[in-house]
C-alpha cells in the first residue's frame, strides 16, 4: 500500500480529532474527501519489478483510492476523489470541496493533499530540467533565487457551511470567501506559466468571495523561487490586487516553500495551514531565505512588500483577509480567498446555551470517556490521557475535548471530581481494572437499551426538587407539563415538588410521576440518551407511549390527569365501606391464584391485578377478600403482602369509572409509534404501528398488567440493558427475576434515579453505564458549554513496512544474470545496491533453482555493502542447495535449502507406541473412513530437529508462546498451561513422537526441560521412567500442592493475577519468567524486585524479539509487565482484528473462505493446526469469544463474517461448542436466502460437536449433581475450595449460579493456589460455554438445508464425563440425524481433545479441502 494512502488516513482522523468532530457520529453521513496527489513513486516502484506482482497492489498503488480508502475505513457517503493538477492539486481539491459544500453533494468535507518522495526518477528529471536548486534552498521573489528544493508533505482542512457550523457549536478558524480554478491554456510551453490567466483566475476569485482585490492583506504564493515563475506571479498579483491600493496599505507576500520547501501536489493545503496557523496567532510569519527584491518585479508599482520580519495583521479593511494561489506545472491554476470569522456576519437564530448537568454539591464532577477499537487501544489512550494531566488541568475542559473524540467500540467512563482522582481512575482503566468510579466494556451490546416506565409506588417525597433546581431544561419541561396539569386538574405539581410541607396522594402521586417520566425522557434525550424500545408498567404505559411516538406530551397529561381524577373519585365513594378495595403482592402464579380463588369462598373477588415476575402476582379486589388471602397464605408460609394503597387498580372495582373515562379523553390523538413498545396490555409492537387510541387507554386501566411478558418479550428480541424511568426503582425486581427465569442472568437493570441518591450523580452514572454497552452519549452537553482542553491526540500505532519490490533494467530479476559452471554450480551477479537483504537473496536463489527447495538454515556473516557487486554461487549435494552470497571475497551470508519431503522419514530409536490386536485394528479400519493412505503424516523426524526444538515448538503453539520467550525452568502450570492446553500438548506429543501415553498430571507439574527430558527418555526406550503422580491418583493431595505454593510465596499486594491476553503479554509474561527466575502472579500485578543484571537479561531479549529498544531501566522501572508489553506491542503485528484471527489470509476472488468457531471457552488458536492442512488458497478466519447467549454471539459474528467474505461462499465449522455456533450462524444466514443480502453457506463441518444419547435431565436434584462434580473437580485439579451455595441454586436458579462462580473465579487470586490467571478464567468461560452447548435445542436448527460433514471421535474425553456422565454414551450421528438430512459421517482416531491435533486433524483436513475442492 502506497504510504500515501496511509499518511491521509491518519490525518483523516487528527483533523477530525482537531475540529473536535467524533469519527464515528460522521459513519454514512455526507462527507466528502478531496484529495489532491500526483506523485505515484511508490506505484512506479512496485510496478518496476514483475516479480512483487500482488492483487493487492492494484488498489495499493492507485492515487483514486487514496481519498477512497478514507470514505471507506469510515463510511463517508459523501464526494471522494483524487485530484491531479500537479503543484496545484490540493488547493484545486479545497475548490472542489467548497463547491460540493455549496452545492449541497456533501455536509462536510475533507481537502488536502500529499506528497511524499519515494523515486528518484521525479527529483532527476526536474535536475534535468534545471529547476532544482543548487544551493539547496527557495528564495522566493528574491534576487538570487536559483530554483526549488522539493519536499515531503501532507494536509487535511476540515469544512462545513458556516450556518451548520454555527448550529452545531463548532470552533471556526476561518471562513473560505470564494475560489477559482482556471487553465493557462495556449501559453509558452507547456509547463510554462500564463500571465493572462493568473490574473483570470485572480478576478475569478475574488469576484466569488465579493471581496474587494485592494483590502486583501496577505496573499500566500505559490512562490517557487524560479526566475520565471516569481515575476510572472508579483505581475498578475499587482494587475488584479494592487489596482487602487493606497501606498500605506501594501500587499503583503509570504511563501512557504522558503520554509519546507516545494510539497508539490501539497503545496495548496500547506500554505492554507499556514494562513489558518497565523490567523490564530494575529501574527503574519517571515518568508524565509529572503535577500533582496527579484530585480524583474517592480515591487513598488505592483505595490507588494514580501514579509521579512513578523508583524501584526495591518487588517486594512477590519478584519484578517488572506488569498492562497497554487499553480500546476500542466497549467491550471487556482486561488481561494480566506478571512477570519465573526459570527455577527451571519443572520442565524442563537443557539441556545447548554448549562451542562452540574451538582452544586460537588461541581467538579464529571464523566471522562476513553475509547478504541480494541480493549488494548482504549487502556493505552487511558494512560495517555492521565499522563497528560497536571494540577493545572481543568477536568470540565478536558471531558468537553473527549467528548468531541470519536467513540469506538471498545469503551470507558471515569467518573471525577479532582485531577488526582481522574489520574488514578484513568490508571485503573488503563490496567484494565473495574472498579468504584469506572465503567468499562470491551464490546457493545448487540442491542440498544429499553426504556421502561414502571407505574404507581416510585413516588416519595422529595422525588425530583433537585433536579428541578439545578437543571433549566428539566424545570422548563415540568413547568410546561404543570401548565397542563393547572388546566386539566386545577393545582399545581410544581407547587407539591418544591413544598417539602406538602405530600403526595393517589391523584397528584400519579400525575407528577408522569410528568416526571416525560421530563426525565426529555431530558435524557438532550444528552443523545434515547431508547431503541419501550417498555410500560401500568399507569407507566403513559408516559411509555410518548417516549416511543404515540402521543404528544399533552395528550399524556391529559391521560394521566383524568385516569387519576377518576380513581382518586372512585376511592372516595367506597372509603370505609365493604366495597373499599385493596391490594396485595403475594407469592402465587396465575393458574394457583384462579385456583385458590375456586376454592375459597372468602376470597371471592380478588382478581390478578399486575403479573410482575415470575412467582410473585399483584392482586386487587375487595378489601375483606385481599386480607384472607393474604392471612391463609402466611399461614402456609408463603409470600404475602398487603400494600398501602386504596382501591384495587386493573380489576373489575374500576369498571365504574371506564366510561366517563373513555369521554374525557376522545380527543386524543394516536400517532405511529418510532420505536417498539412492548407493551403490558395486549404484548408488543413495532415501529410504524398506530395503537394508543381510546380504546387502548381502556384496556390498561382496566385489564392485568402482563409486566412479566413484556419483560419477557423484550429479552427475546435480544435486549440486554432495562432502564426504569421513575424516580425510584420499582420495577427492577420482578425485571431481575424474569431475566433468571428466561436464561438471561447477564441482563443489566439500571434505573435513570434512586430515593436518598444523588440524582445528578445517578443520571452520570447512567449515561456512563449506557455509553459503555454503546449508546451514543453526548458528553459535551453532559459538560456544558465552554472552554476545550488541548488533551494529547489517539496514539497510532506504526509499522515499517516497505515494498521489496528492486527495480531491474537488465531483465534478468533482482539475482542478477545468470551463469552456469563447468562443475554444475550455478552463479548470478547483481548490484549490491539493489539488493536489501542477504537473506532475501538466499531465499531467492533456492527457489529460483528448485521451486521444491525450502531454505531450513541460513546465517549473515558479513554486513551487506552499499555498493558494487554481489556473487551469488549455489551447488547441488545430498539432500540439498548450498548458497553462498560474496562481496568480493568476502562472505556475506550462506544457507542450506533441503529438496528432501521429510515428513515420511522412519524414526530410527524411537520406541514404537503399542499396536492394537489385529481383530481391533480392522475393526478400527473399518470405522475411520478419513485414515486413508493420501493423508500425509506429520512426524518428528531426528534428521532434521531435535526432540527440544520440536517440543518447544509444540508446547508454544498449544499455549499460544513464541518459542524463543518459553523459559525451560519454570512449571507450565505458572504459564497458564489449562486442562485444554494440557491435553493438546499431550496428544500432539504422543503423535509426532510415537511414544506411550503420557500423563496429563506430568505435563501440569513440569517445566519445559521436565518434558524434554521426559520425551528424550520415552524416545530412547526408557519409557517406565517414573512420572509425576496422575490427577486422580489416590496418593497425590493437591491441597498440599496448594500450600508448596503458597509457601512458595508472590509480591505482596499482588491481587487477582490477570492472564497473558495477546503476543506481546506472553512474550513480556515468558522473558519475566525465563530470566527472572519465577513466573509473574499477573500482568497487571506488581513485580517483585530484581537485579540489574536480571534486567539486563530481560531489556536484551525484549529488544531482539521485538526489534524496539528495551534498556535495562525501563525493565526495573516498571511496576508491572504491562507497560513493558505496551512498548514491545508497537513491534509486533497482532493477529486479531476485534473478534476475528486471521489464520490465512484470503489470496483469490474465487475460494469459499472457511470461517472455524472458538471451542467452549477457548480460542481459534487452536485451529493453527487444521489451517496448515488445508490448501494454500484456502482463506481461514477465526472467530474469538464474546460473551452472552448463543444467539446474541452469532448475531454479533454475521457483520464480519459478511465483510470477509468478500461476496464469496463460505464455509462454516468448528470443534465442540463452535460446532453450535457455526450451526447457530448459518441458522441466521437462512432467513437471508434468496435476499440481496445472502451470504451462501456451501457446508458446515461440525468437528465433535453431540450431544449424548440419553441427556441429563433438567430437574434441581441432576443440577445439584452437576455442581457437586465440578465443585470436586475444582479441588482435586486447582485446589480451589468451591463451596456450592445450595441455597442459591435452589431460590435463583442456575443462571444466578453462573454469575456468582464468574465473580469467584474473577477475584480469586490464581497465584494463591500455585495457578496462573488464565487457568481460572478457562474455566469460567469453558463452564459457562458448555453449559449453553449442552441445553442447546438442536430441533429449532431443523430448517437448515446445508450439507453438514461431522467428525466423530471414538470417544469423549475423560475430564468431560468426570463433569458430565451423560457424555460416556453418544451416538453415532451425534444426534444430528434427527434433523440433518444431508448429513456425512467421518470417524476419527483418538477422543474428544485429539481431533483438532495430528493425526486427527490431517484426516479433518483431507476431508474438508476435498469438500471444498467439490463446492468450488
Amino acid at each position: 500500500m502506497d504510504p500515501q494512502q496511509r499518511i491521509m488516513l491518519e490525518l483523516a482522523w487528527e483533523a477530525l480529532e482537531d475540529a473536535h468532530i467524533p469519527a464515528n457520529e460522521l459513519r454514512g453521513e455526507s462527507v466528502g474527501v478531496f484529495v489532491g496527489s500526483s506523485s505515484n513513486d511508490y506505484g512506479m516502484l512496485i510496478t518496476s519489478d514483475p516479480a512483487s506482482a500482488h492483487p493487492y497492489a492494484l488498489t495499493g498503488t492507485s492515487s483514486a483510492v487514496i481519498p477512497n480508502r478514507i470514505s471507506y475505513a469510515f463510511d463517508f457517503r459523501g464526494p471522494s476523489m483524487n485530484v491531479d493538477t500537479a503543484c496545484s492539486s490540493s488547493l484545486v481539491s479545497v475548490h472542489h470541496a467548497v463547491r460540493a459544500l455549496r452545492g449541497g453533494e456533501a455536509d462536510l468535507a475533507l481537502a488536502g493533499g500529499v506528497n511524499i518522495l519515494a523515486s528518484p526518477f521525479i527529483s532527476t528529471a526536474f535536475a534535468e530540467l534545471g529547476v532544482i536548486s543548487p544551493t539547496g534552498k527557495i528564495s522566493a521573489f528574491s534576487d538570487d533565487a536559483d530554483g526549488f528544493v522539493r519536499a515531503e508533505a501532507a494536509g487535511f482542512i476540515v469544512l462545513k457551511r458556516v450556518e451548520d457550523a454555527i448550529a452545531d457549536g463548532d470552533e471556526v478558524l476561518a471562513v473560505i470567501k470564494g475560489s477559482a480554478t482556471n487553465s493557462d491554456g495556449h501559453s509558452n510551453g507547456l509547463t510554462a506559466p500564463n500571465p493572462e490567466a493568473q490574473v483570470d483566475v485572480l478576478r475569478r476569485a475574488y469576484a466569488d468571495a465579493g471581496i474587494d482585490p485592494a483590502t486583501v492583506d496577505l496573499v500566500e504564493a505559490h512562490g517557487t523561487g524560479t526566475a520565471l515563475g516569481d515575476p510572472i506571479e508579483a505581475t498578475a498579483l499587482g494587475q488584479v490586487l494592487g489596482v487602487n491600493r493606497a501606498d500605506a496599505d501594501p500587499l503583503l507576500l509570504g511563501s512557504a516553500k522558503s520554509n519546507i520547501g516545494h510539497s508539490e501536489s501539497a503545496a495548496g493545503v500547506v500554505a492554507m495551514i499556514k494562513v489558518l496557523e497565523a490567523f490564530s496567532r494575529g501574527t503574519v510569519p517571515p518568508t524565509a531565505n529572503f535577500t533582496e527584491g527579484n530585480k524583474f518585479i517592480d515591487f513598488d508599482a505592483t505595490k507588494i512588500e514580501v514579509v521579512e520580519d513578523p508583524r501584526e495583521w495591518p487588517e486594512y479593511s477590519g478584519r484578517r483577509v488572506a488569498g492562497v494561489s497554487g499553480f500546476g506545472f500542466g497549467g491550471t491554476n487556482a486561488h481561494v480567498v480566506v478571512s477570519d470569522f465573526t459570527a455577527s456576519d451571519y443572520e442565524m437564530p442563537e443557539r441556545e446555551p447548554s448549562a451542562g448537568l452540574i451538582d452544586p454539591s460537588n461541581p467538579d464532577l464529571v464523566l471522562l470517556p476513553v475509547s478504541g477499537l480494541l480493549p488494548s487501544r482504549r487502556r493505552e489512550l487511558a494512560s495517555t490521557i492521565a499522563e497528560s494531566l497536571t494540577v493545572k488541568s481543568d477536568l470540565r475542559a478536558v471531558a468537553r475535548t473527549l467528548a468531541a473524540r470519536n467513540h469506538g467500540r471498545s469503551r470507558a467512563v471515569v467518573a471525577a471530581s479532582s485531577v488526582d482522582e481522574a489520574r488514578k481512575r484513568l490508571g485503573y482503566v488503563a490496567e484494565g481494572k473495574v472498579t468504584q468510579g469506572v465503567a468499562s466494556a470491551d464490546s457493545p451490546s448487540t442491542s440498544g437499551p429499553v426504556f421502561v416506565y414502571s407505574g404507581f409506588g416510585s413516588q416519595h417525597r422529595k422525588m425530583v426538587k433537585p433536579l428541578v433546581e439545578l437543571s433549566p431544561a428539566f424545570r422548563a419541561r415540568m413547568q410546561e407539563l404543570d401548565k397542563v396539569v393547572d388546566f386539566e386538574s386545577g393545582w399545581s405539581m410544581l407547587d407539591i415538588i418544591l413544598d417539602d410541607d406538602k405530600t403526595y396522594d393517589t391523584e397528584t402521586g400519579q400525575v407528577t410521576v408522569t410528568a416526571i417520566q416525560i421530563a426525565l425522557t426529555d431530558l435524557l434525550a438532550s444528552y443523545g440518551i434515547t431508547p431503541a424500545a419501550t417498555m410500560g408498567m401500568s399507569m407507566g404505559e403513559i408516559a411509555a407511549a410518548y417516549a416511543a411516538g404515540g402521543i404528544s406530551a399533552e395528550d399524556a397529561m391529559l391521560i394521566a390527569c383524568t385516569r387519576a381524577r377518576l380513581m382518586g373519585e372512585g376511592e372516595k365513594t367506597v372509603q370505609g365501606t365493604d366495597q373499599e378495595g385493596a391490594m396485595a403482592v403475594v407469592e402465587l402464579s396465575r393458574e394457583e391464584l384462579e385456583a385458590f380463588v375456586d376454592k375459597h369462598p372468602e376470597a371471592a373477588g380478588v382478581e390478578p391485578a399486575v403479573y410482575a415476575g415470575p412467582g410473585m402476582t399483584t392482586v386487587g379486589g375487595p378489601g375483606k377478600a385481599v386480607d384472607y388471602l393474604v392471612a391463609a397464605l402466611e399461614e402456609e408460609s408463603k409470600f404475602a403482602r398487603k400494600l398501602n394503597v386504596r382501591g384495587a387498580g386493573h380489576t373489575s372495582m374500576l369498571d365504574p369509572i371506564l366510561g366517563e373515562l373513555a369521554g374525557d379523553i376522545a380527543d386524543i390523538e394516536a400517532k405511529p409509534l418510532r420505536i417498539p413498545h412492548f407493551g403490558s396490555v395486549d404484548g408488543t409492537h413495532r415501529a410504524g404501528e398506530t395503537i394508543h387510541d381510546v380504546d387502548y387507554w381502556i384496556r390498561m386501566t382496566r385489564q392485568p398488567v402482563l409486566f412479566q411478558d413484556a419483560t419477557e418479550a423484550a429479552l427475546a428480541a435480544g435486549h440486554t440493558t432495562l432502564v426504569e424511568i421513575s424516580p425510584n426503582p420499582v420495577a427492577i425486581m420482578g425485571m431481575m427475576n424474569t431475566a433468571f427465569t428466561v436464561g438471561k442472568p447477564d441482563a443489566q437493570l439500571l434505573f435513570a434515579l434512586k430515593r436518598k441518591e444523588n440524582e445528578v450523580a445517578t443520571l452520570l452514572d447512567l449515561a456512563a453505564k449506557l455509553y459503555v454497552a454503546g449508546m451514543p452519549v453526548d458528553f459535551a452537553a453532559l459538560a456544558g458549554d465552554g472552554a476545550r482542553a488541548d488533551v494529547p491526540h489517539t496514539p497510532l500505532h506504526r509499522n515499517d513496512l516497505w515494498t521489496s519490490a528492486r527495480p531491474s533494467s537488465s531483465g534478468s530479476g533482482p539475482l542478477g544474470p545468470k551463469v552456469t559452471l563447468p562443475d554444475g554450480t550455478i552463479v548470478y551477479a547483481a548490484p549490491a545496491d539493489q539488493i536489501f537483504s542477504a537473506m532475501q537473496v538466499v531465499e531467492l536463489a533456492a527457489a529460483e533453482v528448485d521451486a521444491g527447495a525450502r531454505v531450513i538454515a541460513a546465517e549473515e556473516r558479513a554486513p551487506l555493502p552499499a555498493a558494487g557487486e554481489l556473487t551469488t554461487m549455489v551447488r547441488r549435494g545430498l539432500g540439498g542447495l548450498t548458497i553462498s552470497v560474496y562481496n568480493g571475497a568476502i562472505l556475506v551470508a550462506e544457507g542450506f535449502a533441503s529438496t528432501l519431503d521429510l515428513g515420511q522419514t522412519t524414526l530410527p530409536g524411537v520406541t514404537d507406541a503399542p499396536q492394537p490386536t489385529p481383530e481391533v485394528k480392522a475393526a478400527r479400519e473399518q470405522l475411520i473412513r478419513g485414515a486413508t493412505d493420501d493423508v500425509e503424516v506429520v512426524r518428528w523426524d531426528p534428521a532434521t530437529e531435535t526432540v527440544e526444538e520440536r517440543l518447544r515448538s509444540i508446547v508454544s503453539e498449544s499455549m499460544g508462546y513464541d518459542v524463543d520467550d518459553l523459559p525451560d525452568e519454570l512449571p507450565l502450570i505458572d504459564l497458564g498451561l489449562d486442562s485444554l492446553m494440557g491435553m493438546r500438548i499431550k496428544n500432539r506429543v504422543e503423535n509426532d513422537f510415537q511414544i506411550p501415553p503420557l500423563q496429563v498430571q506430568a505435563l501440569r507439574d513440569a517445566s519445559v526441560a521436565d518434558v524434554i527430558a521426559m520425551v528424550e527418555e520415552a524416545v530412547a526406550g526408557q519409557s517406565d521412567a517414573p512420572q509425576p503422580m496422575a490427577e486422580n491418583d489416590p496418593n497425590r493431595d493437591p491441597a498440599q500442592a496448594v500450600e508448596q505454593a503458597k509457601e512458595a510465596g508472590a509480591p505482596a499486594g499482588t491481587g487477582v493475577g490477570v492472564a497473558p491476553r495477546d503476543a506481546s503479554e506472553r512474550m513480556v509474561f515468558g522473558a519475566w519468567a525465563k530470566h527472572a527466575g519465577k513466573a509473574a502472579a499477573g500482568v497487571t500485578s506488581q513485580l517483585p524486585e530484581i537485579d540489574r543484571e536480571q534486567a539486563e537479561k530481560i531489556a536484551a531479549h525484549l529488544t531482539e524479539r521485538s526489534g524496539i529498544e528495551v534498556s535495562a531501566d525501563d525493565v526495573l522501572a516498571a511496576e508491572t509487565l504491562e507497560p513493558l508489553a505496551n512498548t514491545v506491542r508497537e513491534g509486533l503485528e497482532s493477529p486479531v482484528e476485534g473478534n476475528i484471527r486471521v489464520l490465512r489470509e484470503r489470496t483469490d476472488e474465487t475460494t469459499p473462505s472457511v470461517f472455524v468457531f472458538h471451542p467452549a471457552g477457548g480460542s481459534s488458536v487452536v485451529y493453527q493446526p487444521l489451517t496448515r492442512r488445508l490448501p494454500d488458497n484456502v482463506p481461514v478466519y477465526g472467530i474469538e469469544r464474546l460473551e452472552g447467549t448463543l444467539e446474541d454471539r452469532a448475531a454479533a459474528y454475521i457483520a464480519d463474517i459478511e465483510r470477509l467474505a468478500n461476496g464469496q461462499p463460505i464455509v462454516l465449522a468448528g470443534w465442540s461448542f463452535g460446532g453450535a455456533l457455526a450451526y447457530e450462524v448459518a441458522h441466521q444466514l437462512q432467513s437471508r436466502k434468496g435476499t440481496d443480502a445472502e451470504i451462501p453457506v456451501k457446508f458446515i463441518a461440525l468437528l465433535d460437536t453431540t450431544q449424548p444419547s440419553n441427556p441429563t435431565p433438567d430437574t434441581p436434584e441432576e443440577t445439584k449433581k452437576r455442581w457437586e462434580r465440578y465443585a470436586a473437580f475444582a479441588k482435586d485439579t486447582y485446589g480451589l475450595d468451591f463451596e456450592v451455595p445450595y441455597e442459591l441454586l435452589e431460590t435463583a436458579g442456575e443462571d444466578a449460579m453462573l454469575q456468582m462462580l464468574a465473580d469467584f473465579l474473577a477475584t480469586t487470586d490464581a497465584s494463591e493456589h500455585g495457578l496462573a490467571a488464565g487457568v481460572l478464567e478457562h474455566q469460567r468461560a469453558s463452564f459457562v460455554d458448555n453449559q449453553i452447548l449442552a441445553k442447546v435445542d438442536m430441533q429449532r436448527w431443523a430448517e437448515v438445508d446445508q450439507p453438514v460433514l461431522l467428525f466423530r471421535a471414538e470417544r469423549m474425553h475423560d475430564g468431560a464425563i468426570m463433569l458430565e456422565p451423560a457424555y460416556a454414551e453418544i451416538d453415532p450421528d451425534g444426534g444430528w440425524g434427527a434433523i440433518v438430512e444431508d448429513l456425512t459421517i467421518v470417524q476419527l482416531p483418538g477422543d474428544h481433545l485429539a481431533v483438532v491435533d495430528e493425526p486427527a486433524v490431517g484426516i479433518v483436513g483431507k476431508h474438508i479441502a476435498e469438500w471444498i475442492a467439490e463446492v468450488n
